[in-house]
């Protein structure tokens, strides 16, 4: 009988918990597992001083993204983009630019982070862990129908063109990063995906919202009975599986939020600041 060596314990260990991600992962896409974020997140309590004059930390509650509407829109009017870019990724950067100043610039210090290769790879395969050959595995209806995750070869990625929205005369270009269909019951549902160790609202950023709401405008998802979007977020979690044992890094779920991008004021919402956004009217919902 083989001796079991530590390596081939760990990669078991490892290949147990890919498993069990994916099994949770798809229980939040295609069905109503609620994601609760592992993460717990601390801020400075001032009403607590410690004995040498620092303050105590307390734990962040969970707590929405508040904005106001008209606010918001009021505010893209004024601050209309100076060079648009027909791109759904363009339009989320503005509508981020709209409110990052509030937040403060801790998120972008983390977007421009160099990460390993390595760590790339990792992630790249965790996100991409519910794909067409699971999904034939657990023998489910649903199929992966579009793959915008960049590719560690460097292919390029596959882009879809909404013909009706139109930023200087050109199409919007889109790429969701995973988007699902099932044909039987005329369903689409797409996925965005973030990674970060920030604290993460309950109802996650509305740049995530504004790039779902183009996904959502492609011909495929316009076409299906039912349409749901999706935003995930990730991060990096170093964890100890045992005593004595190294911490080894697993890529963490840490909210996964869904809406319904028909409704008619997340609809309202986007498609006015997409106008404000491109300059020219939005043609109404078929």
């Amino acid at each position: 009988m083989p001796e079991y060596t530590s390596w081939s314990r760990s990669r078991w260990r490892i290949r147990q918990w890919i498993n069990d991600a994916n099994e949770r992962r798809m229980l939040s896409l295609f069905s109503s597992l609620e994601v609760k974020d592992p993460i717990v997140t601390y801020i400075d309590d001032p009403d607590d001083e410690g004995e040498i004059g620092f303050h105590r930390q307390k734990k962040r509650e969970a707590e929405a993204f508040n904005i106001v509407p008209a606010d918001f829109l009021a505010n893209a009017r004024r601050r209309p983009p100076v060079d648009p870019q027909p791109t759904a990724s363009g339009f989320s950067s503005w509508i981020y630019s709209l409110y990052s100043s509030a937040i403060g610039k801790d998120e972008d210090r983390e977007r421009g982070k160099e990460v390993e290769q390595e760590v790339l790879d990792r992630r790249r395969a965790i996100y991409m862990g519910v794909d067409n050959a699971y999904l034939r595995k657990v023998v489910s209806n649903w199929a992966l129908i579009h793959n915008g995750i960049e590719q560690p070869d460097g292919q390029p990625v596959d882009y879809l063109t909404v013909d009706h929205l139109r930023v200087g005369g050109m199409p919007l270009r889109v790429s969701p990063d995973l988007m699902y269909q099932n044909q039987s019951l005329s369903k689409v549902l797409i996925v965005e995906i973030k990674h970060t160790k920030m604290f993460v609202p309950t109802n996650l950023w509305p740049n995530v919202w504004a790039q779902l709401w183009c996904y959502s405008q492609t011909d495929v998802a316009r076409q299906a009975d039912d349409v749901c979007v999706i935003g995930e977020v990730w991060c990096d979690e170093f964890v100890r599986v045992g005593r004595g044992q190294p911490r080894e890094r697993h890529v963490t779920l840490r909210a996964s939020v869904r809406r319904d991008p028909r409704l008619r004021g997340y609809d309202r919402f986007f498609r006015e600041l997409f106008e404000i956004y491109s300059g020219s009217p939005v043609p109404p919902t078929c």
